[in-house]
C-alpha cells in the first residue's frame, strides 16, 4: 500500500492501514515516497519502488491516490476519491492538471480494480473514463468513532491562541475554488447585515492545496465584505485539535461544488454538530435526511439555513439527532472488510 498526504486521501490511508493491519491474515508494508522535486518523486514512484515491488512478490498493490506504477509487478488497486479535474479543470494548476490528465488512462487501464468512494463518484468515473464498469467498486469512507464522539472537549488553551468565541460556524477544508468559501463569506456578510449575526465568528479551518486555484479569491472576498473581525483563519489544524473544533460549533457548513465524498459531514455528525451541507454531488449521499441541504451558489438559502440552525434549539437538536444515528452507519472496520474482499478477488483473479 501506497500513500502520503495529510488531507483527505491521507486520513484514508491511514486509516485503512491502521483497520487491515489487524486482520492476522494479511502481511501489510506501507510505503511512502520521498521528498523532493517532481521528477525525483516521479523517478522513486516509477522505477524504484516496481523494483521494491518485484523483489518482495508483492500479491496486491494499493494506491490509495489514483496513480498506479507505470509497470506494476504485480495486481493493482486504485482509490479515485472524485473527478474535479475533469469537472472543474479551470480551478487547477495547469501542471498539475497535465499530470493527471497523462497518468489518470494509464492507471484505470492498468488497475487490476477501482474503488471509488462514492456511488456519485463511480458514475462521474464512468462518464469521463472508457473502464469496465465490472471492475470498479463503490467503498464507502469511515469515521473515527474513537476519536470523533460526543462530549469531545475543544482544548481551550489553543482556541485562545486563535482567538475562537462561543457559537462559531465552522468550514473545514482546503481553500480550493470547489469549495465555494467566498459563497459562505457573503451569506455571512448577509446575516450581518440583517443583524443576525452578532459576534459570531466564522472559522476557517484549512489552508491553501498545491496545484489547485481559489485562496486568492477566498481572501480578496474577506477584505471586500470587510468581515475580517468575523473571520478567523485558523491554517492547519492539528489532528488531536479537529474533533474538539467540530464538537463546539453551533454548526458545520459546507457549501463545495463538487465533493468525492466529504469527511467533514461524516465527522461532524459523529460528534453531535448539526451540518448544513450542498446539496449537490456526493454529499447528500453521506449525508442521507441527516443534514440541510442547499443549492451550493444561492446566498440567501444559505443565510437563511444558518440562521435557522443558530437561531432554533429545536431545528439544531433534531439535526444532531438525526446526524448521530447516521453516522453510526459508516465505520472504518466496514471500510477495510470491503477492501480486502477486493483485494481478494484480484489476487485470486
Amino acid at each position: 500500500m501506497s500513500g502520503r498526504d495529510r488531507a483527505g486521501t491521507g486520513i484514508y490511508a491511514s486509516r485503512l492501514i491502521h483497520q487491515l493491519s489487524e486482520n492476522s491474515e494479511l502481511a501489510i508494508k506501507a510505503f511512502n515516497g520521498p521528498q523532493g522535486s517532481w521528477a525525483q518523486r516521479l523517478l522513486w514512484y516509477h522505477w524504484q519502488f516496481p523494483r521494491a515491488l518485484r523483489q518482495d512478490r508483492f500479491d496486491v498493490l494499493h494506491s490509495p491516490a489514483f496513480v498506479l506504477p507505470l509497470r506494476c509487478p504485480c495486481p493493482g488497486v486504485v482509490t479515485v476519491h472524485d473527478l474535479t479535474s475533469r469537472i472543474y479543470p479551470e480551478h487547477y494548476d495547469r501542471r498539475w492538471l497535465a499530470y493527471v490528465n497523462l497518468i489518470m488512462p494509464h492507471t484505470l487501464a492498468q488497475a487490476s480494480a477501482v474503488i471509488c468512494v462514492s456511488e456519485h463518484s463511480r458514475k462521474d468515473l464512468l462518464k469521463f473514463y472508457n473502464v469496465s464498469s465490472g471492475k470498479v467498486h463503490v467503498v464507502y469512507h469511515g469515521v473515527d468513532h474513537n476519536r470523533f464522539l460526543p462530549g469531545i472537549t475543544l482544548d481551550q488553551q489553543w482556541a485562545r491562541t486563535l482567538g475562537l468565541r462561543e457559537g462559531y460556524v465552522v468550514h473545514v477544508g482546503t481553500f480550493s475554488h470547489r469549495k465555494n468559501i467566498p459563497t459562505l463569506l457573503r451569506a455571512i456578510s448577509h446575516l450581518r447585515s440583517k443583524g443576525k449575526w452578532g459576534t459570531r465568528q466564522l472559522v476557517l479551518a484549512g489552508s491553501h492545496s498545491e496545484g489547485m486555484k481559489g485562496v486568492q479569491e477566498v481572501y480578496d472576498t474577506i477584505r471586500e465584505l470587510d468581515l475580517g473581525s468575523s473571520v478567523v483563519l485558523t491554517g492547519y489544524v492539528p489532528d488531536e485539535h479537529v474533533p474538539g473544533l467540530y464538537a463546539h460549533a453551533s454548526a458545520l457548513v459546507m457549501p463545495s461544488l463538487y465533493e468525492g465524498f466529504g469527511f467533514p459531514v461524516l465527522e461532524s455528525m459523529a460528534v453531535g454538530t448539526p451540518v448544513i451541507a450542498s446539496n449537490s454531488s456526493s454529499l447528500p449521499e453521506v449525508a442521507g435526511d441527516a443534514a440541510i441541504l442547499v443549492p451550493p451558489q444561492d446566498v440567501e438559502a444559505w443565510a437563511k439555513a444558518i440562521e435557522d440552525v443558530i437561531e432554533s434549539r429545536i431545528i439544531s437538536s433534531e439535526l444532531q439527532r438525526k446526524g448521530l444515528a447516521r453516522a453510526r452507519q459508516f465505520s472504518w472496520e466496514r471500510t477495510a472488510e470491503q477492501t480486502l474482499a477486493v483485494y481478494r478477488s484480484v489476487a485470486q483473479g
